[in-house]
């Protein structure tokens, strides 16, 4: 008895040999031998069985000998109908199987045996890399708890408005003012904004006459996230959704990106304009060169809202010429660069914007700071984000990973290694392009709101460094989330130490809502804060701004400006009260400070310093 292991799919089907005497079914003679080992015509084909003998006369003979002639006419079968309804599929049936012939042929000529089955053609590669509806709203996903976190660490800062938040209001309720009713403007502290007096003061001055302080942190907090969104996108076209999500994780637990997210200040509108034009950018990278100068637009109004958004412009124009350097030979990326720089030139002409611009410094109006401070201040603030973005760009610079790019590979643009670097490099020249102007000027001030610029443009190359540390297909995830948890961490602590930083100013206020007088004058290096909580007891016009100088004429009718005004003032007596912050210019805090002390009008009533004792210290002067 046979078992399953004898069984032999591919052997013949042996036919049944009909019985001794009968004739097969219609007279034919199966082909084949015979169990006894006799040919179908009764000849013996190898020799143990004796031969058998077909009579020559009979139809089994006849029939056996036209066979091996090769001359058995062909029996007409039973007429077919054509107009039957079975014949066109019968047709189709026959014409399709001698294509399939014929094809068979021609692809196997040598006449070899196939197998029965076909295997599909394989891809190069073993997942797909391009994006999809769900991994698109992953994405999405994600990219609203990143701005859940982000607006949770902003709003948690609560403190009284900063001097710079406090000047920007105030300036900006007189601005809007005079553009609504055409009020005058009284208030010198339009001059302490660095950037354009009808940009961003209206808004704020709108923002605070809506809510107050409130208002206008809010304000700067949506400007914060959807600065986060053009991330977001902006990193996705040029990498893809996991790079971008790495991207703006480690950029909103900044304490840049914290702070001034809930900050009132003309960057926090700054940097979202960069942003936008860095979008832009990348968005026409594959298009007409020409249509590079909608970014333009943007770079322009960055650069008059805030003079520092010029840390960015040249990674603009960088950015322009690296992200169609692949798509495009040398000559129209060149063009689109040239072009992006000469419309933001053309746009900033009018109303010498230009000119305040090529004016502006990191120190105007901004605490001194030695070389060593800036350096440790940098390294405290950005120093790990800053190592995780160069990381990034020398490990993109020298291999491109598959995983990084949401085109599957037979659409991907190949890149050379001096494209990857090159692309690297102007993304992250302006994270250390702003702590060496600052370390050239010799200032510290303002240093953690100019970063952002830096750490927004670095933040792609960030999150490539994030993703080749977690490694393909996530098979390192913990070192990710101990980077990310240190960055967490850092900022933080360095956002609350940034709001607890500066004097008590509660304080300041108390003492200057008791000696402040109807009539009085007073000089101040606090710009903001008295104009701005004291409302109530006094008026903008009575308070003089000591960074911006004081034009006086004295008895002799000699006119004098600048810290010269404001020192011939105090030696005549003509201010009631003086207000020094040692956070003010070096050279004009020596000049007030010295002139007090000679004058001998004055006299010390109050002094406050920080809590944490790094950061200004309050000094208030009585007219005696």
């Amino acid at each position: 008895m046979s078992t399953d292991s004898d069984f032999n799919p591919f052997a013949p089907i042996p036919r049944r040999r009909a019985p001794k005497g009968d004739a097969p079914p219609g007279g034919a003679v199966p082909d084949g031998p015979a169990p006894d080992g006799s040919a179908p015509d009764g000849s013996r084909q190898s020799g143990t069985a004796p031969e058998r003998t077909v009579p020559a006369g009979s139809a089994t003979g006849r029939a056996a000998r036209r066979r091996a002639a090769g001359s058995e006419p062909t029996v007409p079968g039973p007429r077919t109908d054509t107009a039957t309804p079975t014949a066109a599929p019968a047709r189709a049936a026959t014409a399709t199987a001698t294509a399939t012939a014929t094809a068979t042929a021609e692809a196997n000529p040598d006449g070899i045996e196939l197998a029965p089955y076909t295997i599909p053609q394989v891809p190069t590669i073993g997942w797909d890399p391009g994006t999809s509806p769900r991994r698109r709203w992953i994405a999405r996903g994600l990219l609203g708890a990143v701005l859940a976190v982000q607006a949770a660490l902003s709003l948690r800062l609560l403190a009284a408005a900063h001097p710079d938040e406090a000047a920007a209001m105030v300036a900006g309720r007189q601005q809007l003012a005079h553009l609504m009713h055409g009020t005058p403007v009284t208030t010198d502290l339009v001059d302490r904004i660095n950037g354009s007096p009808w940009l961003y003061p209206p808004l704020a001055g709108a923002a605070a006459d809506a809510n107050g302080i409130w208002g206008t942190r809010l304000l700067s907090l949506g400007f914060a996230l959807a600065t986060t969104v053009l991330l977001y996108s902006l990193t996705r076209r040029l990498f893809n959704e996991r790079v971008a999500i790495c991207a703006i994780a480690v950029y909103a637990v900044l304490q840049s990106t914290v702070v001034v997210g809930f900050y009132a200040a003309p960057e926090s509108l700054a940097v979202l304009l960069v942003a936008l034009a860095a979008w832009a950018t990348v968005f026409t990278s594959r298009r007409h060169p020409a249509l590079v100068l909608t970014a333009a637009p943007a770079a322009a109004l960055a650069c008059a809202v805030a003079y520092s958004a010029a840390f960015a412009v040249p990674a603009l124009v960088g950015l322009a010429l690296a992200t169609a350097r692949p798509h495009r030979r040398l000559g129209p990326a060149a063009l689109r660069a040239l072009l992006l720089a000469a419309g933001t030139v053309v746009l900033l002409l009018p109303y010498g914007t230009l000119g305040e611009l090529a004016g502006w410094s990191p120190s105007h109006g901004n605490a001194p700071g030695s070389a060593r401070a800036v350096l440790l201040s940098t390294v405290q603030w950005s120093g790990l984000f800053t190592v995780l973005a160069v990381a990034g760009t020398i490990a993109y610079a020298r291999r491109e990973q598959m995983n990084e790019h949401d085109a599957p590979e037979k659409e991907a643009v190949p890149t050379s290694r001096g494209h990857r670097a090159l692309l690297g490099t102007v993304l992250t020249a302006t994270a250390l392009l702003v702590p060496a102007a600052h370390v050239w000027t010799g200032t510290s001030g303002a240093l953690f709101r100019h970063l952002a610029y830096g750490m927004l443009l670095a933040a792609p190359l960030a999150g490539v460094g994030l993703t080749r540390l977690v490694g393909a297909h996530f098979r390192h995830p913990q070192l990710g989330i101990l980077v990310w948890v240190a960055l967490l961490a850092l900022g933080l602590e360095q956002s609350a130490l940034r709001y607890q930083n500066g004097p008590d100013s509660g304080r300041l206020l108390a003492v200057l809502r008791s000696h402040a007088v109807p009539q009085g004058r007073y000089l101040t290096e606090v710009d903001g804060l008295a104009e701005y909580y004291l409302g109530a007891v006094s008026k903008p016009e009575q308070w003089v701004s000591a960074r911006t100088g004081t034009e006086y004429r004295d008895a002799a009718g000699v006119q004098h400006h600048g810290d010269d005004g404001s020192v011939a003032a105090i030696r005549d007596g003509w201010f009631t009260m003086v207000v020094l912050d040692s956070t003010a210019p070096r050279a004009t805090d020596r000049a007030l400070s010295a002139a007090l002390a000679a004058g001998g009008q004055y006299r010390l009533v109050a002094q406050f310093t920080s809590p944490t004792g790094d950061s200004s210290t309050y000094k208030v002067y009585l007219k005696h």
